[in-house]
């Protein structure tokens, strides 16, 4: 695997590589005087700290824009083709306060469809942090050439392709075609078992059923359905996908919902290892902030723990802040 990126973050250094990987280890930096002279260089040296601290988020996730025509029954986010684009302009000295090695996980709405989105990318680059992308299943073919670009240019470093039909052989070819970072995004409640075959030998993330606007229409229409496939996933298709895939991952809310600790039997060594901790989990007794990551919602211009956070949660920013700023007013409340 290549090195990509390295920081200093709170209590901690980051190193993160091309296949994904990211190792964080806490210490701090001391300078080491040389014989006879004034100056001496920075030495890391590590500690046995039992938490992170964080300075900057690690982490987050951006939405650029709420129009989208894929009209997912299940979308939280109520995207539809009356939805308004987010002015990224507007968020310019945001942007220009990012640190290199910081991940944004960018969507929508169709992201692919914002008119600026190749000048933020290339802001982003320019800067050094890692864009990464979510990208429904239905665009695919219609953006072939755009999502093409944003490859070769290396514009994008991960691609998240949210499984819609797992039936469609030439979208998968296509996938097959963009590189090793590409993960299907699935959702728990959604996916079914016809769907288990296509995700052998890839990487797969597991997403919480978000029970939010469109999603909690679906939810009371298709209560049994959606209760008994999370079930089944729960109960005996994890088993499968940890078998067959590359990777499987989750974030909190599928945590929450699926216990894949215990549901696989994961040590505790090995837990401690790769979870990278709750969204809800903000400071330490020091005040010190210990989460990693926050959700930016460029068209409505608030920031947030996560996607679905209450509306009285939800706390509005003006564009002019620093990054550290908007991390800090996303834990009020919690």
């Amino acid at each position: 695997m290549k090195f990509l990126k390295g920081y200093e973050n709170g209590n901690h250094i980051t190193k993160i590589y091309d296949d994904g990987t990211k190792i964080k280890e806490t210490g701090h930096f001391e300078f080491r005087p040389l014989p006879g002279k004034k100056g001496g260089p920075r030495v890391w040296v590590p500690d046995d700290a039992d938490h992170f601290t964080y300075d900057f988020p690690e982490n987050a996730d951006i939405k650029i824009t709420d129009y989208c025509d894929a009209g997912c029954a299940y979308c939280h986010e109520n995207s539809t083709v009356k939805g308004v684009h987010g002015d990224l302009r507007k968020i310019e000295k945001t942007i220009d306060s990012l640190h290199a090695g910081t991940e944004l996980a960018i969507g929508g709405g169709n992201a692919l469809a914002h008119p600026d989105l190749i000048w933020f990318l290339e802001k982003l680059k320019n800067k050094g942090v890692i864009a990464n992308i979510t990208i429904n299943q239905k665009h695919l073919r219609p953006y072939k050439d755009l999502i093409c670009k944003l490859v070769a240019e290396e514009l994008v470093h991960g691609i998240g392709v949210s499984l819609v039909d797992s039936s469609n052989k030439e979208d998968f070819d296509f996938i097959d075609t963009l590189g090793n970072n590409v993960v299907i995004h699935t959702i728990a409640g959604i996916l079914d078992e016809q769907d288990l075959e296509v995700l052998k030998g890839r990487k797969v993330l597991i997403l919480g059923y978000k029970d939010l606007r469109r999603g909690h229409a679906l939810l009371e229409k298709d209560f049994v359905d959606i209760v008994h496939r999370m079930d089944l996933l729960r109960n005996l298709w994890l088993y499968d996908l940890k078998k067959n895939c590359k990777v499987v991952s989750f974030d909190c809310l599928a945590i929450e919902q699926l216990d894949p600790k215990n549901v696989l039997s994961v040590s505790d060594e090995d837990w401690n290892t790769l979870f990278q901790g709750s969204d809800t989990d903000v400071k330490d007794a020091d005040g010190n902030i210990t989460c990693a990551t926050m959700y930016i919602d460029v068209p409505n211009m608030t920031v947030a723990r996560m996607s679905t956070a209450a509306l009285d949660k939800r706390y509005p920013f003006t564009g002019d802040e620093d990054i550290a700023d908007l991390l800090k007013i996303s834990t009020q409340g919690w």
